[in-house]
């Protein structure tokens, strides 16, 4: 079991740089646990794609329910004061604190692309 962010979620579903590696990782352990906000994020991210021609909107709309599918039985809600707490401790968004906390309970590490906090927190995060 890990926890992953919704930049490896979505190389699961939309070709990118890390997608090889997303589905190497998704081999590998296919219990990735997530935060809420990474269906907002993911959501965000598609959205994005359609508004730049890079997906039609059925399209979008099939990933959107494929990775609802794989991943909403391991979404898991926040205590948002841990979640402030760990965004004021480390100096990152809230956001990325979720992700972090979620790390932190479950006792895994968080799998990111995300450099700036992998070096902000390596003993809860590794990069994919």
């Amino acid at each position: 079991m890990i926890v992953v962010d919704v930049n490896i979620i979505v190389n699961l579903f939309i070709e990118g740089d890390h997608s090889t590696a997303a589905a190497d990782l998704y081999e590998q352990d296919d219990q990735w646990y997530c935060p809420d906000i990474w269906i907002h994020e993911i959501t965000n991210v598609i959205s994005t794609y359609v508004k730049h021609g890079g997906l039609s909107p059925k399209k979008a709309d099939q990933i959107l329910n494929n990775a609802m599918a794989y991943f909403l039985d391991n979404t898991f809600s926040m205590p948002m004061s841990d979640v402030l707490k760990c965004s004021l401790k480390y100096n990152i968004s809230a956001y990325d604190a979720e992700y972090i906390v979620l790390a932190k309970i479950n006792k895994t590490r968080l799998v990111t692309v995300d450099k700036k906090l992998n070096k902000a927190i390596p003993q809860l995060t590794r990069l994919l």
